[in-house]
């Protein structure tokens, strides 16, 4: 499906340009014209991560073929199992603030522990929790073959607020590290929102949509630096989370827009670059970073130079190299396998 492929080419570009206006809300002072702008930049693309996942959830659950447990593993887990593998040891080596590979803090016990954290590095605990998710996903498909779409969509409602009720609580009470293995629970509800969204036949107000996302963004701006200044910006981040009780409306009311997006109308080279450029965006995810910090170490910080125009100069000219790298990948047969 065309509007699949657009929203996750859209959502990858988000990724990096979040990447990139990270580092502004965290390294100005809260308030500040700079600190505004790096805030507003990463308010408008919190959504990137839900929708990443609830284009899984669209794939994944509405498929009409009957597969084995057996068969689903073989077919999906080695397709992210290979990336999982080789992108860990990657990052085991890469030192991110020195934009260099070494040999420091590869202790077993540290390695261990970026391990089960998830996070051999910042961005790879994505890959951790799908990995989690994709092993319960066969299950998920009998629950989601045998429910009714008001059943589900309640189940949707309940684990949303579960969720969200989650992250307030661990922003009030501490953030205890958890296992990788326990995350997907907390994104099981964009997962099967996907789905739902993407087998609905109702037609949505776009004029509710885009209210819905324009004042989701706004709140979580606004949110992220009303707390910020009472508690401090690490608890002000809290409206940043995935699961804050602004990024998901924002997230789920973008991809209703996508999918009330008519692309069946678009001409057919454009539909066939959506799909080219979306088998790159796993690529692309993996690579930015290395990218990103390259940038950093070796031409200039965003957060240093004007954010209002070198947020979106440095998002754009990570993507494109970080485009480049990928599609050099994916055009050599064994490496191809890796992103």
């Amino acid at each position: 499906m065309i509007w699949l492929d657009a929203a996750r080419v859209v959502s990858i570009l988000a990724v990096v340009f979040l990447h990139v206006a990270a580092t502004v809300v965290t390294g100005r002072d809260i308030g500040s014209p700079d600190w505004w702008y790096g805030n507003v930049y990463d308010s408008l693309v919190r959504w990137c991560v839900p929708v990443f996942i609830m284009i899984s959830g669209a794939l994944l659950l509405g498929s009409g073929k009957r597969e084995s447990v057996g068969a689903f593993y073989r077919k999906r887990m080695t397709r992210i199992f290979v990336p999982l593998v080789v992108w860990t040891i990657v990052f085991l080596f890469w030192q991110g603030e020195q934009a260099t590979f070494s040999l420091a803090d590869l202790s077993l016990g540290a390695v261990a522990r970026r391990i089960a954290s998830g996070k051999p590095h910042y961005h790879m605990w994505f890959l951790f929790m799908i990995v989690s998710l994709y092993l319960f996903t066969p299950f998920i498909r009998i629950l989601v073959r045998h429910a009714t779409r008001a059943e589900l969509w309640l189940l949707v409602a309940l684990l949303f607020g579960v969720a969200a009720l989650h992250e307030v609580f661990d922003m009030f009470f501490g953030r205890g590290v958890s296992l990788f293995v326990f995350w997907f629970l907390s994104y099981l509800p964009y997962f099967l929102c996907g789905h739902l969204i993407a087998t609905s036949d109702r037609a949505m107000s776009t004029r509710l949509l885009l209210t819905v996302f324009g004042a989701s963004v706004l709140l979580t701006a606004l949110g992220c630096y009303l707390l910020a200044g009472a508690r401090g910006i690490e608890d002000g981040l809290y409206f940043y989370g995935y699961l804050s009780i602004t990024v998901i409306p924002m997230s789920v009311s973008l991809m209703w827009m996508f999918r009330m997006r008519s692309f069946d109308a678009v001409p057919d080279a454009v539909g066939t670059t959506f799909r080219r450029l979306s088998e790159l965006t796993l690529g692309v995810y993996l690579i930015h970073p290395v990218i990103l910090e390259s940038f950093r170490r070796f031409a200039f910080r965003q957060e240093e130079v004007y954010p209002l125009l070198s947020v979106p100069l440095v998002a754009l000219l990570v993507f494109g190299a970080s485009l480049l790298c990928a599609f050099v990948l994916y055009r050599i047969p064994y490496l191809k396998r890796a992103i």
